[in-house]
């Protein structure tokens, strides 16, 4: 008895009338002890549940949305709210409900429970709502994915989804059409081909695959001298060779880096009205097109970004690494800050899961995923990894702030603090040798205070005043001019910022003990559920992380490096799958999962599965080596394949879900600015360092919540630079590159619309920049090409092709420039004009075969 009635039991009791206490704790007397708790829910508590309350909130009924089959489901609650609550029990709504305390919910309705009843169920609230599994249920969710296939439970069915087995390297199958057995990758797809009676597409021509390759790789076309040259070559290797010199160049970095930023919903703002800036992100777009550039293996890739700060000692480069923690969405006046820092928490789970993992973790943050096997337990497992992130601390307290704030942490090498400490210590010198300077004067001037002014001087302003009045009667002209110009050197001195030490947007800790992690009911912060601790999704079948401290000088958990660890180890068996799958559909247009982020029942199922495992192990098989990859696809005779249509095929698989053609796809938004900078010579390949600022319009500027602070400005020089160094502000889109369908930053954006509509064409032929472009276009062509039509002709469809046009193209664009001169009355150099504008809207130029 007293071993059970513990203080917070009587406080339960407390909240009732005498009379019911009495019967309560009578109640408890007559039972004993309460032994086993599964034995005492079978015996006492479901009987009353059965009984009283499954008719109307059972899998046949669902009454104010509570279903008491399961533990988790009355965790969850109903359309009131939880019904239990595991920090504060006594304050339960089901036990205001069964004791007819809430007017308003009087449970059951038609008669209330006996006392011995309610004594019953106070106690299984008090002791953690136990619940046996074997009559836990869920039998309208059971029936409704059972019928579609939605695998929900985990379970050994779950386990062996495809994409949760052990990745092993199935053998290609063997293959009868020449030369297509070398690779197995192409054995894979022509047997596929074969199952399907069709017939892979003739080789695309080494103009057409040249320039894709280039694209691919570079986000860039070739010259004419480049085209040339590979058409000249005639050795085995050629392709090859083209390949090792794109994989080679910086702008490699810039085009594969472009995609990842579009994955880990990169921007340089935060968001909500205010949309204030991320201080230093253009590091983190910086540190991502550098790992690209130096082939940094992709496990070491993820390891630097979600715990470089945990590396022993920790490099500046994975300091910025971690900046992909930051990088989204944040509310910097949230109405409710502890559900703002759990927002925040989340954008890094969801994105984590479904980037690296290709798992939609994230849809279980309110409840047990609907479709997939990911209980709400592993959702907060997985958060636990994360939660040990700083926030802001003031008084020695944990201040109530959003998941973002406080991020900025010094990188600077020890010679630039040195450098920085001479400055600061050269900064105080000067100020104190200026301050003695000016109290010289300002003493020789208070001496001929008279001793009413002497009182008045006791306060600051009249001293300075009565200085300011006195100064001319007192001083020499030379003294005067001395005293003048050492105060303005003072105040602009005492004014001037130095230089900051090197920082980076980056993840830090509250230090090396972690708080506890509980389950959210319905994600609400201030409803704490089960205690939970790091853990993976259940159905991959890992065991639970032991957590190491973290090496010594590391103010952090460990945690995320675990996490880490596990990610790359090769018995993930998602991972590479993912990453392999979304290399594929950077290249060829689409994955073989057609939703590279999400493996689950929701997504696309894998159309070469053996080939996709087989692609994954060979990732693992070159150390991770994003290159290698690249090769590995690339050299095959599937991405070598024709574009061009065939009637056959596209009445059998008009979708080309079994690869029997290259698709041909439209430039992305960065590469059309980019090839149309490109063409007027004047590209600037500058790298790095802080984001520039296109010239965008007034008008869209005007929609701006600040239009005057809204975009910045930066030289005609700079302006010219690749796209990917352009400012992104999430509340104003660059209009050039919003128009052809850039990503969406507001989270992660695993595939890019292809939208052709006609804001594109109108952007294309009247926006300025465009214009503008055209013009530097044709001064281009009268510089290298001189006074001769044909010749500015035949040089402007061969910078925008890669390709020496034909003698009937040559004959139309002449013509075109007669019949603007002759019809439109403009002058020679508007026809130009003209001509250069239809150029850049050519469908060769901004389509790819």
């Amino acid at each position: 008895m007293n071993s059970f009635v513990s203080d917070r039991r009587r406080a339960v009791l407390g909240k009732s009338s005498l009379v019911l206490a009495l019967l309560l704790v009578g109640a408890f007397v007559a039972q004993g002890a309460p032994g086993d708790e599964l034995t005492f829910f079978r015996n006492q508590v479901h009987p009353i549940l059965k009984e009283n309350c499954l008719k109307c909130h059972g899998s046949e009924k669902l009454k104010g949305g509570l279903r008491m089959t399961s533990r988790d489901a009355i965790l969850v609650g109903g359309d009131s709210g939880a019904a239990v609550s595991m920090t504060d029990p006594e304050s339960s709504l089901l036990l205001d409900m069964i004791s007819y305390r809430d007017s308003d919910h009087e449970m059951p309705p038609k008669q209330k429970l006996s006392d011995g009843a309610i004594a019953v169920l106070t106690k299984w609230v008090a002791m953690g709502v136990p619940f046996a599994p074997e009559l836990e249920s869920d039998s309208e969710q059971e029936e409704e994915h059972a019928s579609t296939g939605y695998l929900t439970k985990v379970d050994d069915r779950t386990r062996n989804y495809w994409a949760y087995k052990t990745i092993t390297r199935p053998i290609s199958p063997k293959v009868d059409r020449d030369g297509w057995d070398a690779n197995p990758l192409d054995s894979f797809v022509l047997d596929e081909l074969n199952k399907a009676q069709l017939k892979p597409n003739s080789p695309a021509t080494r103009q057409q695959l040249i320039r894709r390759a280039y694209y691919g790789l570079i986000g860039l076309p070739p010259t004419l001298q480049e085209v040339e040259a590979f058409e000249r070559d005639s050795s085995p290797n050629a392709f090859e060779k083209v390949l090792d010199h794109l994989l080679a160049l910086p702008q490699y970095g810039e085009k594969w880096g472009r995609h990842w930023l579009d994955l880990v919903r990169y921007a340089e703002t935060n968001g909500y009205e205010r949309d204030g800036p991320k201080p230093e992100a253009w590091r983190y777009r910086d540190y991502i097109i550098n790992a690209f550039n130096q082939d940094k293996p992709y496990d070491q890739f993820i390891k630097e970004q979600l715990a470089g700060d945990e590396m022993s000692p920790p490099s500046p480069e994975a300091l910025i690494a971690t900046g992909y923690q930051r990088m989204g969405i944040w509310d910097d006046e949230p109405a409710d800050p502890d559900q703002a820092y759990y927002d925040g928490l989340d954008d890094v789970v969801a994105t984590t899961s479904s980037v690296f993992l290709g798992m939609t973790v994230g849809c279980a943050r309110c409840h047990d995923h609907k479709i997939d096997p990911i209980p709400q337990r592993d959702y907060y497992r997985m958060m636990a990894f994360f939660h040990n992130t700083r926030n802001n601390i003031k008084q020695g307290k944990f201040k109530k702030s959003a998941y973002t704030l406080n991020t900025l942490r010094v990188i600077a090498d020890e010679a630039e603090k040195a450098r920085h400490e001479e400055q600061k210590d050269a900064h105080q010198v000067r100020l104190e040798q200026l301050k003695s300077e000016i109290a010289k004067y300002e003493d020789q001037i208070a001496a001929t205070f008279s001793n009413p002014e002497k009182e008045d001087a006791q306060d600051r302003r009249t001293r300075e005043a009565l200085l300011k009045n006195k100064r001319k009667n007192v001083l020499s002209e030379s003294k005067l001019e001395s005293y003048v110009a050492a105060k303005k050197d003072f105040d602009e001195l005492r004014r001037k910022q130095l230089p900051r030490l090197t920082s980076a947007l980056s993840m830090s800790e509250n230090g090396r003990v972690a708080p506890e992690t509980y389950v959210l009911v319905r994600g609400n912060a201030h409803s704490k559920g089960d205690k939970v601790r790091p853990g993976y999704p259940s159905v991959l079948g890992f065991r639970d992380p032991i957590i190491p401290s973290a090496p010594e000088g590391i103010d952090s958990s460990g945690r995320r490096m675990v996490l880490a660890n596990w990610m790359t180890s090769p018995e993930n068996p998602l991972t590479a799958r993912v990453i392999a799958n979304r290399i594929w559909y950077f290249h060829f247009g689409r994955g073989i999962v057609r939703s590279p982020s999400n493996f689950g029942q929701n997504g696309d199922q894998p159309t070469h599965p053996k080939l996709l495992d087989y692609l994954a192990a060979k990732m693992i098989e070159q150390g991770w080596s994003l290159k290698e990859f690249h090769k590995t696809l690339m050299l095959s005779k599937t991405y070598q394949m024709s574009s061009a249509a065939n009637e056959n095929a596209l009445l059998r698989d008009p979708t080309n879900n079994l690869f029997w053609r290259f698709e041909m796809r439209r430039l992305t938004a960065e590469e059309v600015r980019d090839s149309i900078i490109n063409a007027t010579g004047k590209l600037n390949l500058k790298m790095g360092g802080p984001s520039i600022y296109t010239d965008i319009p007034d008008e869209v500027r005007a929609t701006a919540s600040r239009p005057d602070h809204a975009w910045g400005h930066s030289s005609k020089e700079e302006r010219l630079r690749r796209s990917v160094y352009v400012y992104i502000k999430r509340s104003l889109n660059e209009p050039m590159l919003k128009a052809f369908d850039s990503a969406d930053t507001d989270s992660t954006c695993a595939v890019r619309f292809a939208t052709t509509v006609p804001t594109q064409s109108l952007t294309m032929m009247n926006s300025r920049f465009v214009n503008e472009k055209a013009t530097a276009f044709a001064d281009r062509l009268r510089a290298e090409a001189g006074e001769n039509r044909e010749e500015q002709v035949r040089l402007g469809l061969t910078i925008v092709t890669s390709r020496l046009p034909s003698a009937q193209e040559i004959q139309d664009g002449l013509a075109m420039l007669d019949e603007i001169q002759d019809e439109a009355e403009l002058s020679e150099k508007e026809a130009l004009d003209r001509f250069c504008l239809m150029a850049l809207n050519l469908n060769e130029f901004i389509y790819l075969d």
